[in-house]
C-alpha cells in the first residue's frame, strides 16, 4: 500500500492555499507542567498513574512542503516498586524518516528535588529491519512517590487522510488533552469512541488558526486478562482527518467512494502490448472449470504458486515484471488477480478494509483508517480470496477479516461505459466451515485394563489452516513432531501407537478438512478402585478452555470466528461390566441472545448392550456478544472444561 500512500499526500500538497509565508509553532517553546494534582481515590492503589498526558499537532507549511509538528507530553506519578523497573527505561520511538525537535525527560522526588535529563543522556537504538529508531533515556534515582514527565517534539509527514489515537492503556489516566492546530482555512474532522467526549472546533483563534480540542479524564486502565475480548476495539480512541478545505472548495475529503473510484482506476489500467501477452501466456496455464468456486481456486493457485508475495518488494514496474520477477507486493498482487480474473471472465469485487482485532473500520467515519488490508470477493462462488496470505486458499481467510466491514467496490455498466460503484458490507465467515466432528472409540472388551483408543478427528475450516499448510511449509521431521504434539492433546498420558493424518498440505485447503486418525493404548486413563475401575473418559475430547473469572466483564465477548463441535464417544464393555454412574453425561448449558441460541454445550448418552453412546455437542455461533451476557457465556464454556474432567466407574454386573 506505500505507493497509495504516495498518492494521498500528493493530493495533500496539490491542495494549495496553505499561507506559504513563515508560520510559528504554536507549542515550539512547550516546557514541563506546573499544574497541581490530586489523586483520584480510585487510582490510589494503581502501580502508575498517569497525571496527565497532551497530545498536539500543529499542520503548517514550509518551504512549500506541507509538515506536521507532533507533541506528545506525559507526567507520570511512580506507585509501586514495579512502575520503577518499568520506567528505568524510558523509549521514544521515532521513524527513520521522522526529525526530532525536542526531547526532554525530568524526574521530581518526593523531597521536591527535580533532576532533569540532558540530550546527552540519551542513547540511540536502531531496527533496521522495523525502519525505525528508537531515543531513550537511562533513568537513575526513581523512588515510589517520584514523578516521571517527559515531552517530545518531532517533525514528520503529515497525517491527514487519517489518524487514529488510543487513548486508554494499562495504566490510568487523569487528565488527557487532544489539541490539533491548521490554517483557517482547513477544517478537520474527528470521531470519539466507547466514552471519549467529542472534541470541538475552535474557529477564529486570536492567532488566525482553526484548531479542534478535546479533553478527558479520569480514564481508567484497561481490565486485565479479559479473554476473548477485542481490546483495540472497546478502548477509549480518537480519529481524525482533513475533512474541507475552503480555498479549493473541497469537502468529504478522504471518503470512500473517491478511494474505491481511484484505486480501481489504478488497477484497470489498460494494458501495454508487453503486459498483455506476458498475461495471456500466464493465463493460458490456468485450468477452466464449470464450477464457479473450483475456478477461482484454479486462478488462485496459478497465482500463489508463481508470484510470491512479499510485502516490501518495490522493483514492479508493470504486470510483465510481476510475472518476471516471481514477487510482488500487495499493490502488485492485487493488480494481477484483477487482469488475471477480466482474462478468464470470473466477476469480482475488490474489498478493502482492515484486521478487526487491530485496525477498526468505522463505516460511520469515513477515512483512510479503513483501508489497511485487501481481500476478493467472488460473487458466483460467493467466496472471498485473500492475495496476501499465501497459505490460504478459497474460500478461507485470516478470521480476523470475517465479521468486519468492507469496502465493496464492483463495476456497473452504465450505457455501455463500464464504472466503479463502492458500498460498505459485512464480510461474512465462510459458510460449512465451522463444524469439527470427533469420533471416539474406546473398547475394554478385551481387557478392562488395558482399553485400546481410536479418534477420528475432522477439524473445521479455520482449524484445518493450522495444519494443512505445515505439511508443505515446515521441516519434515518438525511436522512429524507437530502431529504427534497434536495426537497427545487427545490422549493426554496414554501411550500412542499410531497417527495417520488425512487431506494435508496446500491442495486441500479450502476443499477438504484436515482430519487425523490416531490410535492410543489408553491403560494410563484408567485406575483401580477397590473391586471397580474409574476411567478418566473426558480427557479424550482434548484440553478445554475454563472461565472461573469472578469479577465482572468491562468488554464484549468477541470469537476469533463461529465454531460447533459434534463429539461420539462409544464405550465398548466387557459382557460382564456396566457403567455405574452414566448420568455423568447429562449435561444441558444454553446461551440465548434475541431470542437465537447462540451458545450451547448438550450431552446426551443411552446404552445399547454392552455398549454405552455419548453424543455431545458444542456450539458457538457468534462472532460478538455484549458483556453483560458473560455469566451464562461462562456456563457454557466450563461446561465443557466440566466434561474434559469427567470419570466414570466401571464396576462388575
Amino acid at each position: 500500500m506505500k505507493k497509495i500512500k504516495i498518492a494521498i499526500i500528493s493530493l495533500f500538497l496539490c491542495l494549495n492555499g496553505w499561507n506559504i509565508e513563515a508560520q510559528k509553532i504554536e507549542f515550539k517553546d512547550y516546557e514541563f507542567s506546573s499544574n497541581e494534582y490530586k489523586i483520584d481515590p480510585k487510582f490510589q492503589n494503581e502501580e502508575e498513574i498517569i497525571l496527565e498526558r497532551n497530545i498536539k499537532s500543529e499542520f503548517i507549511f514550509e518551504k512549500e512542503v506541507a509538515t506536521e509538528y507532533w507533541l506528545i507530553h506525559e507526567k507520570k506519578l511512580i506507585n509501586s516498586d514495579n512502575a520503577i523497573e518499568r520506567n528505568n527505561k524510558v523509549y521514544i520511538p521515532v521513524g527513520l524518516d521522522d526529525n526530532l525537535i525536542a526531547n526532554k525527560l525530568r524526574v521530581i522526588l518526593k523531597n521536591g528535588k527535580t533532576i532533569e535529563l540532558k540530550s546527552s543522556d540519551i542513547k540511540e537504538e536502531i531496527d533496521e529491519q522495523k525502519g525505525t529508531k528508537y531515543n531513550y533515556f537511562a533513568v537513575k534515582g526513581l523512588e515510589k512517590g517520584a514523578i516521571l514527565e517527559k515531552f517530545y517534539i518531532i517533525k514528520r509527514e503529515p497525517e491527514v487522510s487519517g489518524n487514529s489515537l488510543k487513548l486508554q492503556g494499562t495504566t490510568p489516566v487523569q487528565k488527557t488533552t487532544i489539541e490539533l492546530i491548521y490554517p483557517q482555512h482547513l477544517l478537520f474532522g474527528s470521531a470519539s469512541y466507547n466514552g471519549f467526549p467529542k472534541a470541538e472546533n475552535r474557529s477564529n483563534n486570536p492567532n488566525g488558526k482553526n484548531s479542534l480540542y478535546v479533553e478527558a479524564f479520569n480514564i481508567p486502565a484497561i481490565p486485565n486478562n479479559e479473554r476473548q475480548s477485542n481490546v483495540a476495539k472497546n478502548i477509549q480512541r480518537f480519529s481524525y482527518k482533513l475533512e474541507e478545505n475552503h480555498y479549493t472548495n473541497t469537502k468529504n475529503l478522504y471518503n470512500h467512494t473517491d478511494y474505491g473510484k481511484n484505486l480501481y482506476e489504478v488497477y484497470n489500467k489498460e494494458l501495454t502490448k508487453a503486459e498483455e501477452k506476458a498475461l495471456d501466456n500466464f493465463v493460458k496455464k490456468i485450468t477452466k472449470s464449470n464450477d464457479a468456486l473450483e475456478q477461482v481456486q484454479n486462478i488462485e493457485k496459478q497465482i500463489k504458486e508463481n508470484v510470491q508475495f512479499n510485502r516490501y518488494f518495490s522493483k514492479n514496474q508493470n504486470i510483465a515484471d510481476i510475472i518476471t520477477n516471481k514477487q510482488g507486493n500487495l499493490f502488485d498482487l492485487m493488480k494481477l488477480y484483477v487482469n488475471t480474473f477480466k482474462k478468464m471472465g470470473t466477476p469480482y469485487e475488490i474489498v478493502f478494509t482492515t484486521e478487526r482485532f487491530e485496525n477498526i473500520f468505522d463505516p460511520n467515519f469515513e477515512s483512510y483508517l479503513n483501508f489497511k488490508e485487501a481481500l476478493f470477493y467472488l460473487p458466483k462462488a460467493n467466496a472471498y480470496l485473500e492475495p496476501g496470505a499465501p497459505a490460504y486458499r478459497a474460500p478461507m481467510f485470516d478470521d480476523q477479516f470475517g465479521g468486519n466491514f468492507g469496502l465493496f467496490v464492483k463495476t456497473k455498466s452504465f450505457n455501455g461505459i463500464e464504472v466503479p460503484i463502492s458500498e460498505v458490507r459485512t464480510i461474512e465467515f465462510p459458510k460449512n466451515q465451522s463444524l469439527s466432528v470427533m469420533d471416539i472409540a474406546i473398547d475394554f472388551s478385551k481387557s478392562i485394563t488395558d482399553p485400546m483408543l481410536n479418534s477420528k478427528i475432522k477439524f473445521n475450516g479455520f482449524e484445518s489452516l493450522n495444519f494443512q499448510p505445515a505439511k508443505d511449509f515446515s521441516d519434515p521431521v518438525e511436522y512429524k513432531e507437530m502431529l504427534n504434539y497434536l495426537a497427545k492433546n487427545y490422549t493426554f498420558d496414554s501411550e500412542i501407537e499410531s497417527v495417520e493424518p488425512k487431506n494435508e498440505g496446500l491442495e486441500f485447503v479450502g476443499k477438504k478438512h484436515f482430519e487425523l486418525n490416531v490410535k492410543a493404548n489408553a491403560k494410563d486413563l484408567i485406575t483401580k478402585a477397590g473391586p471397580n475401575y474409574i476411567f478418566k473418559v473426558g480427557e479424550v475430547i482434548g484440553k478445554q478452555m475454563e472461565m472461573y473469572e469472578e469479577k465482572e466483564r468491562v468488554f464484549p465477548i468477541e470469537l476469533d470466528n463461529p465454531h460447533s463441535y459434534d463429539r461420539t464417544i462409544v464405550l465398548t464393555l466387557p459382557s460382564d461390566y456396566k457403567i455405574k454412574n452414566p448420568e455423568v453425561f447429562n449435561m444441558n448449558q444454553v446461551l440465548k441472545y434475541e431470542g437465537k441460541v447462540v451458545a450451547d454445550f448438550m450431552s446426551t448418552y443411552e446404552i445399547k448392550g454392552n455398549q454405552l453412546i455419548v453424543k455431545n455437542t458444542e456450539s458457538y455461533d457468534f462472532a460478538e456478544l455484549p458483556a453483560h451476557l458473560y455469566p451464562q457465556y461462562q456456563k457454557v464454556i466450563n461446561a465443557a472444561a466440566d466434561f474434559n474432567k469427567l470419570s466414570v466407574v466401571l464396576e462388575k454386573k
